[in-house]
C-alpha cells in the first residue's frame, strides 16, 4: 500500500529545510549544496560510483534496484515512521518510511534516491537526519552521527 502524500504548503517545508541548513543550489561541481547551521551536526559527503542506473536495454540495472532496497532499509532503521522526500522545484511529498515507493516515469522512484539531475532530500519528520542528493558533484551526503557511522562500519553497495 502506498502512502505518499504532496506536501500543499511546499515553500513552509523549504523554509524549515532552509533553518535547518543552508542550502545553496550551484551547477558548479564543486559548491556543496548544504552546510548544517548548527556546527555540532555530523555529516559526510560521499561519492556515488555505481554510475547511471540503466542498462543497455534501458532497464534498470540491478545494482540500482538492490540500492534501492538497500536505501529503504536504511531509511526505515534511522529515519522513523514518517519521512520527507524533497525533490528540488518539484513536487514534495511527507510519507510513510515502510510502505511502497510510487515510481516516476522511468522506473526509478518517484523522488530517486540518488541524483539524475535534480537535487533530491530525503530527511526524517525533524529534518535532524538527512540523505541529500546533489546532482552535480555525483554526491550523497549524510547528516547525522548514526547515519555516517552506519555507513563508515557497513559497506553501502554505491557509496564511497
Amino acid at each position: 500500500m502506498m502512502q505518499w502524500y504532496e506536501i500543499e504548503y511546499q515553500d513552509a517545508v523549504w523554509d524549515k529545510f532552509d533553518r535547518r541548513y543552508v542550502f545553496k543550489p550551484s551547477p558548479s561541481i564543486f559548491a556543496k549544496a548544504i552546510k548544517p547551521r548548527d556546527k555540532d551536526v555530523i555529516f559526510k559527503e560521499y561519492t556515488i560510483f555505481n554510475g547511471w542506473p540503466y542498462d543497455d536495454d534501458e532497464g534498470l540495472t540491478q545494482a540500482y534496484l538492490d540500492g534501492e532496497v538497500w536505501t529503504k532499509q536504511f531509511f526505515v532503521r534511522f529515519f522513523g515512521e514518517e519521512m520527507y522526500a524533497l525533490d528540488w522545484n518539484h513536487s514534495c511529498y511527507r510519507f510513510l518510511v515502510d510502505t511502497e515507493y510510487p515510481r516516476g516515469e522511468f522506473g526509478e522512484w518517484q523522488v530517486p534516491f540518488l541524483p539524475n539531475g535534480d537535487y533530491y532530500f530525503f530527511l526524517n519528520a525533524d529534518m535532524s537526519l538527512a540523505w541529500l542528493g546533489h546532482p552535480w558533484r555525483n554526491t550523497v551526503t549524510v547528516v547525522g552521527a548514526e547515519l555516517v557511522a552506519y555507513i563508515e562500519k557497513n559497506d553501502c553497495p554505491f557509496l564511497k
